[in-house]
């Protein structure tokens, strides 16, 4: 029921090369060999608001990077009824703060609470809530319509495709921007992607927006061997191959 009017990828480009990961605070425990990582630093990405920047997780401004792309695309959608246009959208639970963690594991019971308080920054509890990594895109675009998050690390992107043209079907929004990001702040998921799901393929950072609107036909969004590829990009991963297969980047 849907056809891709516009897309976007943000992936590692073929000269960057491939790394081992490790993380500070485990140390050898936890290792993915092979790996591809976005150049991009937070704060100089180009987001119109400077401060959001305190409150967005590095998926956050990944995710808004990919999406303002689309502006001229959604704009006349957002011109008849900014209300219309739904935003569907596979992401992770944000990182927490390792250090902060760490620093507080032989704390007495006690001290606990004062030594929270000087150690834990109560703005980073928002780079981990869910919704507010596409809920700072659609403020930044102007979408004021349904939004909907998907953070199953093996099917969001597909949970996102999927409900997206049932409700174009439905004709519950008329436009669909579907969309995911994917970073390496979260070192425990890398481990759980190792063991699970990424088998010899290079774990790369990335994100892919499309935006879909009905043209009469169904889509079926589970056609290609996702199992099949170079790179794998996380929760990201379908929303990244169709976008890179069927979508004009």
């Amino acid at each position: 029921m849907s056809k891709i009017l516009w897309s976007n990828v943000l992936v590692p480009g073929p000269d960057v090369m491939e790394q081992s990961f490790s993380n500070e605070h485990y140390g050898s425990l936890l290792t993915i060999p092979r790996t591809k990582a976005l150049s991009i630093e937070e704060r100089k990405a180009p987001l119109p608001d400077r401060k959001a920047y305190r409150s967005m997780s590095r998926a956050g401004v990944l995710l808004t990077l990919v999406c303002l792309e689309g502006r001229e695309a959604v704009q006349p959608f957002l011109d008849k009824s900014p209300f219309d246009i739904g935003v569907y959208c596979a992401i992770e639970n944000g990182p927490v703060d390792l250090g902060s963690t760490r620093a507080m594991l032989h704390v007495s019971r006690e001290d606990f609470a004062e030594e929270y308080r000087k150690l834990r920054n109560p703005k980073m509890f928002l780079k981990q809530v869910t919704n507010l990594a596409p809920a700072h895109m659609g403020i930044f675009l102007g979408i004021m319509g349904p939004l909907n998050v998907y953070n199953s690390s093996a099917y969001g992107s597909l949970h996102a495709l999927e409900q997206a043209e049932i409700d174009l079907q439905e004709e519950r929004v008329t436009a669909a921007l579907v969309c995911s990001a994917f970073s390496f702040e979260d070192p425990l998921v890398l481990e759980r992607i190792r063991r699970k799901d990424l088998k010899e393929r290079i774990l790369c950072e990335g994100a892919g927006a499309c935006l879909l609107t009905a043209d009469g036909t169904y889509s079926d969004w589970n056609d290609l061997d996702y199992g099949d590829t170079e790179s794998y990009y996380g929760i990201s991963h379908q929303i990244i191959m169709q976008t890179l297969t069927k979508g004009d980047t």
